[in-house]
């Protein structure tokens, strides 16, 4: 397999949590990096693309028309540190992602669930092309089959609940504590459930859909919903904020807040967020305690030895499904000329 050749004009440019701060991810995010890519799309240069974007990682996987330079799109892209793949690499390195290999937790869940949200929303907005279609619906049948098997996360170790992890570690009496839950994406509404199962009796969520925060209260009966206008009141009533959005600017802004955190009662911030949700500036007051995802990676750190050791006994589930896409592709090129 290491001499083979998968397939032509197939990339990816990755930007990382393994080179990149969160600071940097941010700045990319806020970059307009998208309208880039669709410019070129749109003339024809792009045949395909899936941009998946995390709180871990943005990366932006292309199929390129045969006589395109692809420097003339990552110069478009004022940023070091960019990891650049091709071809083969680029497809083993998709495998390596969606199995969970390339997380800080090896075999984490929420990275295939996340791949799958951004391969199906590319292909229902007519994004993709046919090489994408076949390399992507491998890719996820890998994951799937890798998780089954190995049964690698029978004890959970995903970003969720490394989060709850990390928040009962740092506050005192949590059950006791007021949380306030800033957004309802994925990650958001995972901690909401794992409090949930808690019997955490002290919830309470806003997004800036109404919609969607009541929908969640039919899920659960202990929970509050608020405003996302009235935000600031409750974080004044709240012990520990988590907020995880997907807005491109701050959502809890120093001078909305610096006069509620006068009153030196003791506040624990979790910004899940990237870009970041919180401003870094109140971090300032001793009574306020602020953390984001750089901090809560101490505790990714435990129980890697035993994963290491079931990536290792399982990888030729990868390495049998890289050999069936190889086939596929090989199929295509003969019947279809990709």
């Amino acid at each position: 397999m290491q001499n083979s050749i998968f397939c032509q004009n197939f990339f990816v440019i990755s930007f990382s949590y393994k080179k990149m701060s969160i600071e940097e991810r941010e700045n990319f995010v806020k970059s307009k990096y998208k309208t880039k890519i669709e410019n070129f799309f749109e003339k024809g240069d792009i045949l395909g693309y899936v941009i998946v974007e995390t709180c871990l990682r943005i990366e932006i996987y292309l199929e390129t028309k045969k006589d395109f330079e692809i420097n003339n799109l990552i110069y478009q892209f004022d940023f070091q540190n960019i990891n650049f793949l091709k071809n083969d690499v680029a497809i083993f390195h998709l495998f390596d992602v969606i199995c969970g290999l390339d997380s800080v937790i090896k075999g984490e869940d929420q990275v295939l669930a996340q791949i799958k949200k951004a391969y199906f929303k590319c292909l229902e907005n007519k994004k993709t092309s046919k090489l994408l279609n076949i390399i992507f619906n491998s890719a996820i049948e890998t994951g799937k089959k890798f998780r089954t098997e190995s049964k690698i996360n029978e004890k959970n170790m995903s970003l969720d609940s490394i989060s709850v992890k990390f928040i009962k570690k740092k506050v005192k009496n949590i059950e006791d504590k007021t949380i306030f839950i800033i957004g309802v994406g994925d990650l958001t509404q995972s901690i909401l459930t794992l409090f949930h199962k808690m019997g955490h009796k002290n919830l309470i969520v806003t997004n800036r859909s109404e919609r969607k925060s009541t929908e969640l209260k039919k899920v659960y009966d202990n929970i509050r919903t608020a405003k996302f206008s009235q935000k600031y009141e409750f974080i004044k009533k709240s012990d520990v904020i988590i907020s995880a959005t997907s807005a491109p600017h701050l959502i809890v802004e120093y001078n909305g807040i610096k006069e509620i955190l006068c009153d030196k009662k003791e506040r624990f911030f979790l910004d899940l967020a990237v870009p970041r949700d919180i401003d870094k500036k109140i971090a300032a007051f001793k009574n306020v305690f602020l953390y984001n995802l750089d901090d809560i990676w101490e505790l990714y750190n435990q129980n890697v030895e035993k994963r290491e050791q079931i990536v290792e006994n399982f990888f030729y589930i990868i390495k049998e499904q890289l050999e069936k896409l190889k086939i596929k592709l090989e199929k295509q090129k003969k019947y279809s000329k990709i």
